[in-house]
Order: C-alpha cells, then structure tokens, then sequence
C-alpha cells in the first residue's frame, strides 16, 4: 500500500492563509500529484482531471481565508475536489465514460528488481484491475482506490468523504465484492 495522505505542514498552510505566494506555489507542488490522481478516479480522462485538479487549487487560492492551520489541509481541498468532480460527472452526464488511457501508469507498481517477466505480469494484472475498476460507479471507484491504493485509514475515509466511519466500512464491502465481481467476469484467477 502506498504512504497515507500528504500531510502540509501547519506553518505553510499559516502562510499560505496569510496570501504568501510561494507558500501556494509550495503547497501546489505538494499536493498536485495526489491531486491529479484522485482527480483522475473520479472523472476518468487526462483532459479532465488536469482541469479538475487545477479548479480546486484556484479553490483553494480564492478561500484560502478559511483555512486552518491547526487542521489537516488534504480534506479541505479533497473536499473541494470532489465537490468540483461530481459537479462535472453530474453535468457531463450525456458523456459517455472514457477509459482510463493505459499511460496513465497509475495503477503500475515500479520496482527495480522485478525482472522484464514480472514487471510484465504487474502490468497486465495493473491493466485488468484498472478496466474492472472504470467498470465501476464513482463512489466505488473513489473509495476502494482512497483505501486500497492511497492508504486511508477508516478515520481519513470518514473524514475526507464526510460519513460515519461504519458507512465507510460498508460502503468499502460492497465496493470490494462488486469490484472481485469485475475481476471474475473479466477471467481473473485468483492465486
């Protein structure tokens, strides 16, 4: 599993607060990876995420007045990510889903001591979990990939998705047991 959240640490977020440009432009470069992919699990395409995660940092700029440093940041502009993400999911509708392009790599381990025939077997089994996963609905895709792949504890997924801690539990079961379904239908084995 990978690290939790990125944590910004309270004096940057102070100056950021206070309107100090480099502290933005520090807290962008912190943050605007984990932004883009959770910007990706949501919307689906490149295009989209790219705006989607530039959007909530003008968010963040524009009410940066209602920060505070005492709190995490990531849950504030999570929230306001999200809120940005399902607005354009809801307006966009009529769109169909795109698939994820494989060069997103999102999904890839990287390991320098695989060899060519295992870096190989985690790319296809990276590409099957990522078209299972684009099978699934937003709020599947969005909890199983925060937990899964992020590392979110149950006390961050309540947080960060604004619900009991006991509703992140079974929201996360039946995410799991639709995602093992995709994974079946699509032929996978389990080891």
């Amino acid at each position: 599993m990978k690290s939790a959240l990125i944590q910004v640490s309270p004096q940057l977020v102070s100056r950021l607060k206070a309107g100090d440009r480099e502290a933005f432009r520090a807290v962008v470069e912190l943050l605007r990876k984990q932004a883009y992919a959770h910007a990706l699990m949501l919307v689906r395409t490149h295009e989209d995420a790219a705006d989607l995660s530039q959007q909530a940092f003008i968010a963040l700029w524009q009410h940066r007045g209602r920060l505070d440093p005492e709190r995490p940041l990531y849950p504030w502009f999570y929230t306001a990510l999200r809120r940005l993400g399902l607005n354009r999911l809801r307006d966009d509708g009529r769109r169909p889903e795109q698939p994820v392009s494989e060069a997103a790599g999102w999904l890839t381990p990287v390991s320098a001591d695989a060899d060519p025939q295992q870096q190989l077997e985690n790319s296809e089994h990276a590409r099957l979990l990522e078209q299972c996963l684009g099978r699934l609905n937003a709020a599947d895709r969005e909890i199983l990939v925060l937990r899964e792949l992020d590392g979110c504890s149950y006390a961050a997924l309540a947080e960060l998705l604004q619900i009991p801690q006991g509703t992140v539990m079974s929201r996360l079961y039946t995410a799991r047991k639709r995602l093992k379904n995709e994974l079946e239908k699509a032929g996978y084995e389990y080891p």
